[in-house]
């Protein structure tokens, strides 16, 4: 497969074909490539296509979404949790702070004349904090009113509170990203509650409640390797029980608690060739099944809210543009803090840090040879690529290379060599260990 992202190519041909690639391109770099070659016209697409956007942000703060952390608290007690610093936490958003901060987004997106007004909530478990969010949706519409601006909201939920709440959600949310991890016995042993009751029965009650709402569900399954055999079984019975618009699996990341609870990530062979058969089983009930880091349409140079100006604001007043505990980056040698509001709605960002966070989700050099650069763009800059972390493929980039490709061929109509490559082991891990996939690279010897 020949694969340029950022010239929107890419192609199936044989081995020698690649041979005579290669020789157009280098004939092309000394101007003596003559049309109606062999592969000219696919070398020369190759070297003078316009550059797709690949989402570099210039100039002034422009997010693309504000976040908003109403509190840290949480209601649930994950074997998986990776925001463990929060656990503990009870600190909510004060009322007045949020309708600062809905009043400053307004003033941003007017002086960028924006039409769509986008609110995403994390947590914690933001609703354990409904009221605050309850002021930011109640303001923001009739601020949107006024303005004659379309709002969207978006919230990460566990689904863990009463109908009432849920139903708030249906009536007044564009989307809801809801967890829930697929039987009774998983989502239990996953996720159990603080109080040790089970999450399962409210978590299913919720989701049903959104699925007969105005509002998008997409429901977000963590696999490790309890479910990672069951991915064809559970997407079935989403799509049967809730039709959501979207089912995202996400593979397990290893804490140090959830090996203690004897909770481990998935195989990555196993979650790739589990993955691509639940995508086919979506595709039956026409219903998306996505992987976060896999080829989208178009490329991107950050997979999550990092590098793309997003502003994230934490309950204590600190701006961001990661919604994990500052602690987590600051341990790895990261500064995603990008300013504070007080409680009088004065907001203090310091653009020379803005400019820095927008460098170094550029700076991956694990992934300069990987082919996947452009779309998992080295997951995420915390757990997976951060400053001084090993340049060897980990469980996540090769299941994305695998993913990846296999999404690739299904593009091109040929989803056949997907299937011969999931029943031959030693080409798939060859695939997703393959140290460099430059063209320059590729022995054809």
């Amino acid at each position: 497969m020949v694969y340029s992202p950022l010239n929107g190519i890419s192609a199936v041909i044989n081995k020698t074909g690649v041979i005579e690639l290669k020789k157009q391109l280098h004939l092309m770099q000394l101007n003596q490539a003559e049309s109606g070659s062999a592969l000219y016209d696919l070398a020369y697409k190759i070297c003078t296509n316009t550059l797709l956007n690949i989402n570099c942000k210039t100039g002034g703060l422009n997010p693309e979404f504000l976040g908003i952390i109403p509190t840290r608290a949480c209601n649930g007690a994950c074997n998986y949790c990776d925001f463990n610093e929060g656990k503990t936490s009870t600190e909510v958003m004060s009322l007045k702070m949020a309708a600062g901060i809905t009043n400053w987004y307004f003033d941003l997106s007017d002086k960028l004349q924006r039409e769509i007004v986008a609110i995403h909530f994390f947590g914690g478990e933001p609703m354990v904090a409904s009221e605050v969010i309850e002021v930011v949706v109640h303001k923001a519409r009739m601020m949107a009113s006024e303005n004659k601006i379309i709002t969207s909201f978006e919230i990460t939920t566990n689904g863990q509170y009463a109908e009432t709440k849920a139903r708030f959600l249906g009536q007044y949310f564009n989307r809801v990203i809801l967890s829930l991890d697929g039987t009774a016995e998983v989502q239990n042993q996953h996720r159990p509650l603080k109080n040790g009751k089970e999450s399962f029965d409210n978590a299913v009650k919720t989701a049903r409640i959104i699925s007969h709402s105005q509002a998008e569900l997409c429901l977000r399954a963590c696999v490790s390797s309890l479910n990672v055999d069951f991915m064809e079984q559970i997407t079935r019975w989403f799509c049967e029980t809730f039709n959501p618009s979207v089912i995202n699996f996400e593979g397990l990341c290893s804490t140090t608690y959830s090996r203690a609870m004897k909770i481990f990530p998935p195989n990555p062979y196993k979650f790739a060739e589990n993955f691509i058969k639940a995508r086919e089983v979506g595709k039956d009930y026409g219903i998306e099944v996505i992987y976060s880091s896999d080829v989208g349409s178009q490329p991107t140079v950050s997979s999550c809210p990092v590098g793309k100006d997003t502003v994230i604001f934490s309950p204590d007043g600190l701006i961001s543009s990661c919604y994990f505990m500052p602690q987590r980056w600051r341990d790895v040698g990261l500064e995603f803090s990008l300013g504070t509001i007080n409680d009088d709605g004065i907001v203090k960002i310091d653009q020379s840090i803005v400019n820095a966070i927008r460098d170094v989700v550029l700076d991956k050099t694990r992934c300069s040879k990987c082919f996947c650069q452009w779309n998992c763009a080295g997951g995420c800059h915390v757990g997976n690529t951060f400053p001084g972390s090993s340049t060897d493929y980990n469980d996540f980039c090769q299941q994305t290379r695998i993913i990846s490709v296999s999404s690739m061929l299904s593009d091109l109509g040929l989803h056949n060599m997907t299937i011969d490559l999931l029943q031959d082991n030693r080409t798939m891990k060859k695939l997703a260990m393959n140290r460099s996939d430059l063209l320059n690279d590729f022995n054809c010897g």
